[in-house]
């Protein structure tokens, strides 16, 4: 779905992108006005239609561990997310964990890699990091433009620390939305438009909000993020293990 502003607008764009069953929600945010909204039915198809884009804001694992360390990123994360949401920062799986063929086999390969057996939140993102990791390693302009974030540090980095009400409930969907509405006064309406025109079994509305956050923090930075860790950390394949965010208050902007 495309906003008929986003059209005749050429300023810089940022995506926000949260993986969900059966597709990928983006959101794209252009300096100066216009957006639009999209569920995409892949990776590929998501990559195809944002490639020109500054920037991509992911809510998905891209640096993987091979052994016994968890990832620093996602230790800093959930410090930065207490109290209430730390949890919401899963611990990435290890990379031999994505050649598994069902959840058996990938908590054996995390146990023999690390010495901890996987979730199973985890393993059900076992599918979405494959599939973002394919273009990760062919091509080095998704390495460039694709960076990871999650939208509880965004939105906690941003608005002042972690929300109070979880983002499935009213109250929390609520909150976040007002939040959103102060940086980018059209949220309300992406959020009401895109859950027109897609039915539930295809997109949340936690899904468009999350997606819609990881862009307003592209916008509002310009593209100039902080990450955790803050020195660089890179899995075995070269690609960084580290969450990116904008933090509002170091800025000293409203």
């Amino acid at each position: 779905m495309n906003d008929a502003k986003s059209e005749a607008l050429g300023g810089a764009r940022f995506v926000g992108v949260d993986g969900r069953r059966g597709g990928w929600v983006a959101v794209e945010l252009i300096e100066g006005g216009g957006w639009s909204a999209a569920v995409h039915s892949s990776v590929a198809e998501l990559w195809h239609s944002h490639r020109e884009t500054e920037l991509i804001l992911i809510d998905m694992p891209i640096g993987l561990p091979d052994g016994a360390a968890p990832r620093l990123c996602d230790q800093e994360a959930r410090r930065m997310l207490k109290p209430g949401r730390a949890s919401s920062i899963f611990p990435a799986p290890v990379r031999r964990v994505l050649n598994a063929s069902d959840y058996g086999e990938a908590n054996a390969l995390q146990r023999q890699e690390s010495g901890r057996g996987l979730s199973r939140q985890s393993w059900n993102l076992t599918g979405k990091i494959r599939e973002l990791d394919a273009p990760l390693q062919r091509d080095g302009l998704a390495r460039e433009r694709l960076r990871e974030s999650h939208p509880e540090l965004i939105f906690a980095k941003l608005f002042g620390g972690p929300m109070a009400h979880g983002k499935k409930t009213t109250a929390g969907f609520r909150e976040r939305m007002a939040h959103l509405g102060r940086l980018f006064p059209e949220a309300e309406t992406l959020v009401r438009r895109t859950l027109v025109a897609y039915r539930r079994s295809i997109l949340a509305r936690d899904d468009i909000v999350d997606a819609l956050a990881l862009a307003v923090c592209g916008l509002r930075s310009g593209g100039r993020l902080h990450r955790v860790p803050d020195i660089n950390v890179h899995d075995s394949t070269g690609l960084p293990c580290a969450i990116w965010y904008y933090d509002l208050a170091a800025t000293g902007a409203d």
